[in-house]
């Protein structure tokens, strides 16, 4: 998995360097290459799809618009997770203000932040391999805090099988993430 996040980060980094350089034509490719990523995070930070969208859809127009202050040397991921920390707190607040989107950004972010977020950004994908009825459990367990019994009606299983279900999820997941 360390070896999937250097060569994630080396991507990102020729791209945004292109991106940089004048290739506004790699936009697409950054796109394509990290959408799924940021969402993941997005959506864990905001809990709302449509929110999480928005979010991710922001940071990359305050790509092209900072692109400038890129700096190749401290990483493309964690500059791009700044840009999208400042797009959900400006989504999430309540005075929502211009000036606030056209700050300057921090220069970088610090490795425990970075393996945080990639720590998120794993579990978040592998919640999305589970099955739709394990998401469905995992969403109301976690997210919803919904007791076993609730969680047990919803789905029309017992409680003794729901909370199975959660055991065998968690092993999944764990396996997944070492």
């Amino acid at each position: 998995m360390e070896n999937d996040r250097e060569k994630f980060n080396v991507s990102i980094n020729k791209i945004l360097k292109c991106v940089k350089n004048g290739d506004k034509n790699k936009m697409d490719e950054l796109f394509l290459k990290s959408f799924n990523h940021f969402y993941a995070y997005a959506l864990y930070r905001t809990y709302n799809k449509t929110r999480a969208e928005d979010a991710v859809m922001g940071m990359y127009e305050n790509i092209l618009k900072y692109i400038d202050s890129f700096d190749p040397d401290k990483g493309g991921v964690g500059w791009m997770v700044k840009i999208l920390n400042r797009v959900i707190y400006n989504l999430n607040s309540d005075e929502f203000d211009k000036k606030k989107h056209e700050q300057a950004i921090e220069d970088d972010i610090n490795a425990t932040q970075l393996n945080d977020i990639y720590e998120t950004i794993g579990l978040a994908e592998a919640v999305s391999d589970l099955s739709d009825s394990d998401k469905q459990i995992v969403f109301l367990y976690y997210f919803e805090r919904r007791t076993l019994n609730e969680i047990a009606n919803k789905v029309k299983l017992s409680s003794s099988a729901v909370h199975k279900r959660l055991q065998q999820i968690l092993k999944k997941l764990k396996k997944v993430l070492e």
